[in-house]
Order: C-alpha cells, then sequence, then structure tokens
C-alpha cells in the first residue's frame, strides 16, 4: 500500500493531468522511464501492470493521457476512444478534448515568449477549407469555403542581437515612402548592380560562397485566424494578429505588457501575393504619425519555394507551352513521351510544380549522358557507348577534365550568337535549342542545390540571372521584387540586419545536412497539416475546431513519434524508395542516340526557334529602368500551391 501511494503521490514526478497537459509534458514522456522508476520504487508491485492500465486518478494517469492524445492525432474514430477508455487504455473522448483545449491554450505561452524577446521572425499564408459538412443556417452564410490564415514563428538565430535590428528609424529616413527623405534618399541602383554582390562565385567547383551555419530551427505552430488575407486589410489584420500572439502590441496601448517596437524591425516571411499588399499597405500608412500605424517594423523576405515554382514555370514556357516546340524529334515535349507516356496532355496544358521538378531532374540526367557519350565518341571511337568509356576505368582527374569541357561545348554561352549569325545552311536550330535548355536546366538544378545545401550566397547567385529570365516570361512582379529585395539586403540594409535578413531566409527544421528548407514551404506544410489532417473528420470538422487545432501540429506530430519510439512501431519512414528509373532512362538515352540534340547536322531546321531569354529580359529591364514599357508583355496570372508541391521537396 505504500508503494502505491508513492507511485500516485505528486513527489514521484508522475502526476499528469489531461485537463492541464502542457507541451512540455507531452515531450518529456517516456514508458522506459516509467518502468525504471517503478521497478527501483516499488519492486512489490512491478509485476502488477494494472496500475498502468487501470489507473483512475485523474491527475496520475500519464499513459492513458498520451494514448488519447495519440488517437486523437491519428484520428482514431471516438467509438474506438470510448471502448478503449472503458478498459482503462485510453481517457476519455471528453477528457482528450479538454486536453485539447488546454495544449492550445498553452501554446500560447511559447508564442509570448518568443515574441516578447523581439527576436523572431514571422511567417504566414492564406489557405482554404471547404467545410461541406455545414449546415446553412438563416442568420450565417451558407458559403461553405473559408479563407483563412495560418502563421509560424521561429527564433533568430546564428548570432542576431537586438541592436541589429534596431534600425527602423534608419530605415524610414532612407525610404522612399517618407516624405521628408529626399535628402537621405540613396542613389537608385539597378539589376546590373547585382552583378557584383558576389565576385567569387566565378569559381568553377560548387564549392559554397557563403554558407548558413548548421542550426536546427525550431519552429513554433501559431493560432490559424479567421482573416482572409487577399486583401490589403486582411493582411493588416493579419500582421497584427500574429505580433500579438507574440506578446507584441502597440506601444501606445499602455494596458497591455508588451515590448516598445518603435525602434525595432520585425521580419516577416511570405509568397509574392503577401509582399505586394504589405507593400501596399506601407504605402497607404506612410502619412501616419507613429512606426506602429505606418507598419514601420515590417521587413518583408520573400519566400524562395514560391521562386521556385516561378523558374520552372518560366522552363514550361518556354520549352512545352507553345505549340511548334513540342514537334522536333529533340525537343522536351519528346523527351515527355518518354518519362511519362501517360501524361502527355498534363504536361501540354499546366503541369504544375511536382511534374515539372521531377521532369527538369530526369530529363536533365539523360540530356548529360548523351553529352558525355557524344564526346567520348568524338575523343575516341572506340567508345562506342558509356559502358565502354566506363570500362576504360578513368581516373577522376580524367572525369572532371571532360565535365569541364562538357560544361563549355553543351551549354549556352557567348558563341551562342556567332552560332545563329551564320548562314541558315549552316546552322543547326535543334542544336543551338538543346544549348539553351542545357542551360536553364543547370541554372534551375543549382538554385536547388543551394538552396537544399543552405548556401545562401549561392542561392543570391543564381537568383540573378534568373531576373531576366522570369521577367522575359511575363513573370515581371516576381522579377520586379527579387530585385528590389536583392538590392535592400545589399546596398540599403545595416550590416546587422543584412545578416539577419539572409541568415534566416532559409531554415533547417531537422538540424541536418542538406536539409534546408524555404520559410514558405514550412507555411505551406504547415497548412497541409492544418486542413487535412487535423481539425476534425466529418461533422465535427468545423471552423473552430481547426482554428483550435491549428497550434498542435508540432504537438500531434510529437505524440505520435514518441509513442512510436516508445512502442517500437516497425515501418516508421514515410520516405519512400527512390524510383529506379533504369529501364526508362535507358529508352530515353537509345532515342537520343538516333536523334541526339547534341550533334551538329548542318542545315536542322526545327519548327521553333527557342530565344535565349535571358538577353531579352535584360533588354527589357534596361527599358524598364528608362521608363520604357511594352503594352504586350505577357502577364500571366501564378498558380496556387498543392499537396504534391510541397511533398516532392521531401523526397
Amino acid at each position: 500500500m505504500d508503494e502505491i501511494k508513492h507511485l500516485s503521490s505528486e513527489e514521484a514526478g508522475w502526476h499528469f493531468g489531461a485537463l492541464h497537459v502542457t507541451t512540455k509534458q507531452l515531450e518529456a514522456f517516456s514508458v522506459d522511464d516509467m518502468a525504471i522508476d517503478m521497478a527501483s520504487c516499488a519492486p512489490a508491485l512491478w509485476d502488477l501492470l494494472g496500475i498502468l492500465m487501470q489507473g483512475t486518478n485523474q491527475k496520475s494517469n500519464a499513459l492513458q493521457s498520451i494514448l488519447g492524445i495519440f488517437l486523437q492525432s491519428v484520428h482514431v474514430p471516438q467509438k474506438v476512444i470510448d471502448t478503449l477508455s472503458r478498459i482503462g487504455i485510453s481517457i476519455s473522448c471528453n477528457t482528450i478534448n479538454a486536453a485539447i483545449r488546454s495544449l492550445s491554450a498553452e501554446s500560447q505561452n511559447t508564442l509570448h515568449a518568443l515574441g516578447q524577446s523581439m527576436l523572431a521572425c514571422y511567417a504566414y499564408d492564406n489557405f482554404d477549407v471547404d467545410l461541406k459538412s455545414q449546415v446553412p443556417l438563416a442568420e450565417k452564410s451558407n458559403d461553405t469555403l473559408k479563407h483563412l490564415t495560418s502563421g509560424l514563428l521561429f527564433p533568430l538565430q546564428h548570432g542576431i542581437t537586438l541592436n541589429d535590428l534596431k534600425c527602423s528609424e534608419t530605415l524610414w529616413r532612407q525610404s522612399m515612402l517618407n516624405p521628408d527623405a529626399d535628402s537621405f534618399l540613396q542613389p537608385k541602383r539597378s539589376w546590373k548592380d547585382l552583378l557584383s554582390i558576389h565576385p567569387e562565385s566565378m569559381i568553377p567547383d560548387p564549392e559554397s560562397i557563403d554558407k548558413i551555419p548548421l542550426v536546427q530551427t525550431p519552429l513554433t505552430a501559431a493560432r490559424a485566424m479567421d482573416i482572409n488575407n487577399s486583401t490589403v486589410t486582411g493582411n493588416i489584420q493579419a500582421v497584427v494578429s500574429l505580433l500579438a500572439q507574440g506578446g507584441v502590441h502597440d506601444p501606445a496601448d499602455t494596458n497591455l505588457n508588451s515590448p516598445d517596437i518603435s525602434q525595432h524591425v520585425v521580419l516577416f516571411h511570405g509568397d509574392l501575393g503577401t509582399g505586394e499588399r504589405l507593400q501596399a499597405a506601407q504605402l497607404r500608412r506612410s502619412i501616419e504619425a507613429t512606426p506602429w500605424n505606418r507598419l514601420q517594423h515590417v521587413i518583408f523576405i520573400p519566400g524562395l519555394f514560391h521562386l521556385k515554382m516561378a523558374c520552372v514555370d518560366a522552363i514550361w514556357r518556354l520549352f512545352l507551352q507553345p505549340l511548334t516546340a513540342r514537334e522536333d524529334e529533340t525537343s522536351l515535349m519528346r523527351d515527355v513521351t518518354h518519362l511519362r507516356p501517360k501524361e502527355t496532355g498534363i504536361y501540354c496544358s499546366k503541369p504544375g510544380f511536382r511534374r515539372m521538378h521531377q521532369l527538369v531532374g530526369h530529363a536533365g540526367i539523360c540530356r548529360r549522358l548523351d553529352c558525355w557519350r557524344v564526346y567520348v565518341k568524338s575523343k575516341n571511337p572506340n567508345y562506342t557507348s558509356l559502358d565502354a568509356f566506363a570500362a576504360s576505368e578513368p581516373t577522376i582527374n580524367i572525369l572532371q577534365d571532360i565535365a569541364n569541357e562538357l560544361a563549355k561545348l553543351y551549354v549556352a554561352g557567348r558563341d551562342l550568337y556567332q552560332m545563329r549569325c551564320q548562314p541558315r545552311e549552316r546552322r543547326d536550330v535543334q542544336y543551338e535549342n538543346a544549348l539553351i535548355l542545357n542551360k536553364y536546366f543547370l541554372l534551375y538544378e543549382e538554385l536547388s542545390y543551394a538552396m537544399n545545401h543552405g548556401d545562401i550566397g549561392r542561392v543570391e547567385t543564381c537568383i540573378i540571372p534568373w531576373i531576366p529570365i522570369l521577367k522575359a516570361t511575363g513573370k515581371h512582379k516576381y522579377a520586379t521584387h527579387m530585385t528590389n529585395f536583392l538590392l535592400n539586403v545589399h546596398f540599403v540594409y545595416p550590416e546587422g540586419l543584412r545578416r539577419a535578413v539572409r541568415y534566416h531566409i532559409l531554415v533547417n527544421p531537422s538540424g541536418k545536412e542538406t536539409k534546408w528548407r524555404a520559410v514558405d514551404w514550412c507555411v505551406e506544410l504547415n497548412n497541409l497539416f492544418t486542413k487535412v489532417k487535423n481539425g476534425g473528420k466529418g461533422s465535427n470538422r468545423t471552423l473552430e475546431r481547426i482554428l483550435l487545432e491549428s497550434p498542435l501540429v508540432q504537438a500531434y506530430r510529437n505524440a505520435q513519434t514518441m509513442i512510436q519510439k516508445n512502442f517500437l512501431h516497425t515501418h516508421l519512414t514515410t520516405n519512400h524508395a527512390a524510383s529506379n528509373m533504369t529501364k526508362t532512362f535507358e529508352g530515353l538515352c537509345i532515342k537520343m542516340g538516333v536523334h541526339s540534340p547534341h550533334i551538329v547536322i548542318p542545315g536542322r531546321k526545327s519548327r521553333h526557334e527557342i530565344v535565349d531569354v535571358l538577353d531579352k529580359g535584360r533588354e527589357l529591364m534596361e527599358k524598364g529602368a528608362r521608363g520604357e514599357t511594352d503594352q504586350s508583355e505577357d502577364m500571366l496570372a501564378e498558380g496556387g500551391v498543392e499537396m504534391d508541391d510541397v511533398l516532392i521537396e521531401l523526397l
């Protein structure tokens, strides 16, 4: 009896009230630790597992509480939970709901502590939820589609201090929005000034230019907001609401315990639409009297995940969208017919990010293999295939020398202009198109490589050539915003703020090498969990439930990981093994061997001559700098983010 009293006492350390559970208790729970404590403190009861399975004390039912929250997070039916509760394995559904409310309320403490330190980054994005089970009422709208806003907070790391962010007044004196800033304005800069920000990037090897130190970044989900941020007013409300969740309020409101933010800035991440509306909000409020009302503290950082989507869409517009670009035997569309024979129609219309991302990777591999085959055969006719070349066992130095030659011969460069100036009967237009395709594929793959490795210097270097490409393919807003962003970072922001922005445009939630992620991708993943996995099922899927569970995305994932670890679950990986593409690649390489895009055939024509839009984009940007505009430029709308687009980054 004494052992039972001791184990159930508060001094034993196993008091776990589901009604007041905290995130810290969830993360610290361990069945192994509980078993060790039982064996040492109550050896006579060690064989009596009933104390674990039949505990009814609401202050000492840790195992049942953890299991209950786990069952809720994986959407176990209520009947199953009620049954397990009756036999003492889980807490009841009512107690689980109380625990969810407790966890949701407790999450605000974490947000307050992080926000009031004023060393936090904010990120937010909209997401739509269709509540089909909602019953229309006379006093309520019957519109089941709800426009909500989600948010994330994460700490500023890498030695960033409050003094680095204490530059709000300095930036305001230099801002074009400031009516009194005439004497403080810096000289106007253009895209050409960005060419000098990383002169060391001319090195041939993929060495790091400026790599972010490897530190795990803890991400904290904010409570979702019933705000439609597709408007300027909605974005203002979202910023104010997110700051309030972080415990930051208007300094003029003396009734609230809030740090004074008037001299500091706060970093906000988002997509292009968010940046446009925040810029419009700051323009509207530039005549306000106080820094808070002017939104002077808001520093916007564009999301790189959406930039990647824009880049791959530019490739689609150049090489797949034109009807005549699909007809040559060496065209990218012919690669699609071998790699994705059942999806050719989708690639002709609007394939989306995931398909285009995979196409760039797979088609790029086959085209580079064909470059190797053509080159080694030109140097030694005995090498009729790459297998024959591999059998010669070339050294690493030989392979590096060949790779350098391939980059010069089969990637569009300065020689392209001279090729196109030749007489028509001497030109090979399909060969020229292939060189441009290789160039843009490599630009995209280098951008992805740099982002995955956290090399912010190389990321910036890759963005610079993409700006005129985006401009020439009709993505003028991306070109303008990325130009202004890089100009601000390198020529306007003070050194401390520059370092804070550059070192936090990518985060590493796992703390592992090559696992860097764009912040806007993390927000999209949070949206995926919020609107697909959490928020209730069936008739229980209501707006109130979605908002209640939105801060618990990470808590649910922690509970699932804990149960899987403590109960020795198998088959835990969510990553599928890489597809075996050997035969698929072999088939495409055989096709390229018959119609190689990398062998010059004088007089070979093409139904569609690909324009090197890098030069065209530079010309358009120079016209824009002179105040000239082309009203015929394409202004296509940007597409949204789908679930597959987010998940492809995990592969």
